[in-house]
């Protein structure tokens, strides 16, 4: 259970895969806004592999890191440049271009926005080593560091998954107009998150 909460504590800071399902969900594109979540998910829990079963030695290299925070912002700019785009219609409420509606785009889009946050791993440590201060477990086994990802995982999934259908019932609340400041807003986040990862990078390499 407490592995549980705090993967939903993990999904709740907001980011760009946040903003990808909000894209989605006010659009009414449930099932790929719902991609993107699962995108998301399989990524941190394939961090969460990495990180209880050996963290791999090439993720502890500094140039490695820069280059997925590098990646990060190029993905960060593209989706921030279709955001402002998006911002044009007409018709904010109805968007159905092939980018946003596709379940098979939106499943990469999200595995991409979460791939290029390898800091996940020490979120996977951390929470590790809460339930261990807890004394909840004394010694994993490899069927009880399973059952901690999976519970990490649904908790991730569950506030991913929620954050869609509440957006979406929302959407009856918002109009035309709003959402296009909505959307504007989501997409001058999403640049701050680039410039986020470019300084991150930077920092990393000098």
């Amino acid at each position: 259970m407490i592995t549980y909460i705090l993967g939903i504590f993990t999904a709740i800071p907001i980011g760009a895969t946040q903003i990808e399902i909000a894209k989605r969900s006010l659009n009414s594109h449930m099932r790929a806004a719902y991609m993107v979540a699962a995108g998301s998910v399989s990524s941190d829990i394939m961090y969460g592999f990495i990180a209880l079963f050996g963290i791999a030695p090439f993720l502890k290299d500094k140039n490695v890191i820069a280059i997925f925070s590098i990646a990060a912002a190029i993905i960060l700019w593209v989706l921030a440049y279709f955001t402002f785009k998006d911002g044009t219609n007409k018709n904010m409420l109805e968007l159905s271009h092939r980018a946003i509606k596709s379940k098979r785009l939106s499943f990469v889009t999200g595995f991409s926005l979460a791939v290029t946050n390898p800091m996940m791993i020490f979120w996977w440590l951390i929470g590790l080593r809460i339930v261990k201060d807890l004394n909840l477990v004394t010694d994993l086994s490899t069927g009880m560091t399973i059952s901690f990802l999976i519970a990490g995982g649904l908790g991730l999934a569950t506030y991913l998954f929620s954050l869609a259908n509440f957006l979406h019932w929302a959407k009856k609340f918002i109009s035309n107009e709003m959402m296009k400041k909505v959307n504007y807003g989501l997409a001058i986040v999403l640049i701050l998150l680039s410039f986020y990862f470019l300084y991150s990078s930077l920092n990393t390499l000098f």
